[in-house]
């Protein structure tokens, strides 16, 4: 497989992880204040923020 293969198909996937944990973060965000877990709304951030850097990372691999 080529190197501009493996990153699309590694683009992909952060995408979708991206898209999966916004769907966490809004999801918990509904419920009401005291029912929502703000440890874990934080992690779901940081790893938001990860993904958005492996795909700038990637998107840079991939106009090289």
């Amino acid at each position: 497989m080529g190197k501009n293969k493996v990153y699309r198909k590694q683009l992909e996937g952060q995408r979708q992880a991206l898209a999966e944990h916004l769907t966490k973060i809004a999801e918990e965000q509904e419920k009401t204040a005291d029912l929502q877990d703000q440890g874990l709304i934080a992690h779901w951030e940081k790893t938001v923020a990860n993904c958005r850097q492996q795909i700038a990372k990637l998107e840079r691999r991939l106009k090289s």
